[in-house]
């Protein structure tokens, strides 16, 4: 039988922008930029171990806020009859995720995705787009069974929140964001959904974005997963770390070849393999939580092993 997510469960392991509505925007402070700026090559890395793709911890308990509902009902294994519809939201990093899923599993007669995610969005910014309130209305639209988030980009600013200002990275700032993220998380598991955050990965030492900065968003991401049932939280940290735990835009497929998985703007995932390598490590994670078994048996680049996907074997999957 299926299982539930389990809650808090840390997969390490495992967003080029197309439009879906808005395109990415104006570089600001502590914002992903719009387009990639040029970057000195980084070290070539070689791609995860099936120890670093899998690795399970736990995680930090959120900010104290009442108890929620009880999460949602365990999925099931999907069918063409019966499809599994995955929702993507987030900014332009989303949007890069997005790509990658329809790249992956986007071709699946059993799966239906839906790429929602949106460039220069975020949790903070609720004038230029809301996302509680874009979130009920797809939530509606669509039923997914499953959330895939990813958020971060845009987030790491202060802002203003009832009046008062808010610092980025502060105890004030900890608890109002984590608040937000907390609500997209509750909207859709109370809508019956499974949710799946994707944490934000290693940025280059020249991105516009810190390392730091998303060291804090990532661990708001994760300890609001552990605090709501239904939640799974996915690292992509590791993903894109040479072997001395250093960023690197080139990593080796499986047959060798070195490929380009990050954007020269040292932020954005590089498409289609960088793409790809991200999604597979989601995919694998909510197969390894669930069993619900949709990693296809082949990859146009990375191999399923590294994974440690329940669902690589051939005999085990519907073919895709």
């Amino acid at each position: 039988m299926p299982r539930a997510l389990r809650r808090g469960a840390t997969w390490a392991a495992l967003g080029l922008a197309m439009s879906l509505g808005v395109a990415c925007g104006v570089v600001t402070a502590g914002t992903a930029p719009s387009r990639p700026r040029s970057e000195a090559s980084r070290p070539v890395s070689q791609p995860p171990s099936p120890r670093a793709a899998g690795r399970e911890s736990g995680a930090s308990p959120g900010a104290t806020r009442p108890a929620g509902p009880p999460g949602p009902p365990a999925l099931v294994q999907p069918s063409p009859d019966h499809p599994l519809t995955i929702l993507v939201i987030g900014d332009s990093l989303g949007m890069d995720l997005g790509f990658g899923l329809r790249d992956v599993v986007g071709k699946r007669p059993d799966v239906r995705l839906v790429l929602k995610a949106v460039g220069s969005s975020g949790l903070v910014n609720r004038s230029y787009y809301d996302w509680p309130a874009e979130l009920r209305q797809e939530l509606a639209a669509f039923r997914p069974q499953v959330v895939v988030a990813m958020f971060g980009g845009n987030d790491a600013v202060s802002f203003i929140q009832d009046g008062r200002y808010v610092k980025f990275g502060g105890d004030l700032w900890k608890e109002a964001y984590g608040a937000r993220v907390a609500a997209v998380m509750e909207e859709a598991t109370q809508a019956g959904a499974h949710v799946v955050w994707v944490g934000m990965p290693i940025m280059s030492p020249a991105a516009v974005l810190s390392n730091t900065a998303m060291q804090e968003l990532n661990a708001v991401y994760e300890a609001e997963a552990a605090a709501h049932p239904g939640v799974l939280y996915v690292s992509s940290w590791e993903l894109f770390q040479d072997a001395s735990g250093r960023y690197t835009r080139y990593i080796r497929d499986a047959s060798g070849v070195l490929q380009d998985v990050r954007a020269p703007d040292g932020v954005h995932i590089a498409t289609p393999a960088g793409n790809a390598l991200l999604a597979s490590a989601v995919v694998a994670a909510l197969d390894r939580s669930e069993g619900i078994r949709l990693c296809p048996a082949k990859s146009p680049y990375w191999n399923w092993a590294q994974f440690d996907c329940p669902a690589a074997k051939p005999a085990s999957i519907a073919p895709s």
